[in-house]
């Protein structure tokens, strides 16, 4: 059985990672700007400043987007573009820009499906506490509700918040921004955007945008332990409570598990959970968004570590191949939460660690990025033709982008980005890619 019909095949990108534009047109720096400009805190020292310029290059973007055959493109708004304060009056610029884009990939029959929060707080939040201070729900919930107010004509797939976990990584590890180390603010950050998203899917019921669908995007790497022991097997299950299942619990089951909640309260880092809190995280959602990338095994064995690292299966970038990790979560997702509501896969994908090999006919020869995007479309598929409700795939990225941490030595696009001239050109995998496109949709 092939793909569906209707099926969404599409690639993604963030604001915070693509625009550039930085200080431009009344936008105020992101908790990213502020912490790229920290010395060691990126690659090389890298900034998103001006990242791909896709503030002023939309138009390339778009006829790439045709050229591949997608009818659908997953990108983010910059919170701190459209509402330079973080709170209060809209900035005209930045609304006009995101309104220019809605429309032309709509005009070109692509699907805009649009993330409200990719990581990129305004600092002038931040210097308010960020999201460890419990405003944060609310001035999430005035932001969203003015996007859905501007642009609910024009776009029919909201996603409120990508990968929460990144907040934790950013208050607890201090990895990402804001660049904090403490483990209580980071759970009380990460349990704050869980409700901030409960708020926005509230906006979102109260707008009413017609025909038009809400979710979240929460990444799944499932651990596997590596041996038999009990050890490997709790290691295993700390993991991923810690992890994944910390923001799918509570949004799509209701509730945090025992585990956690019993574990950060003897490690006296439980976050304060208000008495509607549970309510808003569970609020009904329409569909939920999956990022899925690999899976992690995990083990207090070395010589077990140090078999897995010598065999396996991996490609050049070090990491492993395994694409029934999609198959995998999306079972899993399924069975665990008795799941009524589609699922998109938001972002799939690989990367590259500095500059990529050049085929005698000049093409970056992504090899490995072919193999891995043909695996996991493969081990999807298989999930589809079993009965899974899986309505979309958006591989990550459409081109090469401000990796975070990693800034621009991580290469995840299927197209090579000149940082100097900022043209994009098609890697091997981009006209894989086209070409799958074009079977799977019988063009």
């Amino acid at each position: 059985m092939p793909f569906p019909k209707d099926f969404l095949w599409g690639c993604a990108t963030a604001a915070g990672q693509v625009e550039g534009g930085a200080l431009e047109d009344g936008r105020t720096p992101s908790i990213w700007d502020t912490f790229a400009a920290i010395p060691g805190k990126t690659y090389m020292g890298q900034t998103p400043a001006v990242a791909c310029d896709s503030y002023h290059r939309f138009d390339r973007d778009l006829d790439n987007m045709k050229k591949l055959g997608l009818n659908a493109y997953r990108m983010s708004i910059s919170w701190s573009r459209v509402l330079p304060e973080g709170t209060g009056p809209l900035n005209q610029k930045g609304v006009d820009y995101y309104k220019r884009c809605f429309e032309k990939l709509n005009e070109a029959g692509i699907t805009p499906a649009v993330t409200l929060y990719h990581w990129d707080l305004p600092q002038v939040l931040e210097d308010k506490g960020g999201w460890v201070n419990r405003d944060s729900i609310e001035w999430f919930g005035e932001y969203a509700e003015k996007m859905f107010r501007t642009f609910g004509d024009v776009v029919p797939m909201w996603a409120t918040v990508n990968e929460p976990i990144a907040t934790y990584v950013g208050y607890a590890i201090g990895a990402f921004a804001p660049g904090r180390h403490n483990e209580a603010e980071g759970n009380q950050a990460r349990h704050n955007i869980l409700v901030a998203h409960g708020k926005g899917v509230e906006a979102f019921r109260a707008v009413n945008p017609k025909d038009s669908k809400i979710g979240i995007v929460i990444d799944i790497w499932k651990r596997h332990a590596l041996t038999d022991s009990q050890a490997d097997h709790d290691l295993m299950v700390d993991e991923d409570e810690r992890n994944w299942k910390f923001y799918t619990d509570p949004v799509l089951g209701g509730r945090y598990s025992d585990y956690i909640l019993e574990h950060l309260e003897r490690e006296g880092t439980l976050m304060h959970i208000g008495p509607d809190d549970l309510r808003l995280m569970h609020l009904p959602i329409d569909f939920y968004g999956l990022n899925v990338y690999n899976r992690v095994p995990v083990t207090t064995d070395r010589q077990a570590r140090a078999d897995y690292t010598q065999g396996g299966n991996f490609m050049n970038n070090a990491s492993e191949y395994y694409p029934k990790a999609i198959s995998d979560a999306v079972r899993m997702i399924n069975k665990m939460y008795d799941l009524k509501i589609p699922i998109y896969v938001t972002e799939n994908g690989t990367y590259a660690v500095g500059d990529e090999p050049v085929g005698p006919d000049g093409i970056i020869c992504d090899d490995d990025r072919i193999r891995y995007i043909n695996g996991f479309l493969s081990e999807l598929e298989t999930v589809i033709n079993e009965g899974c409700d899986v309505r979309g795939y958006f591989l990550w990225s459409l081109m090469d982008n401000f990796e975070w941490s990693a800034a621009y030595n991580y290469r995840f696009g299927i197209q090579s980005l000149n940082r100097e001239t900022l043209q994009t050109e098609w890697k091997k995998s981009a006209y894989f890619y086209r070409d799958f496109i074009r079977r799977a949709r019988g063009l």
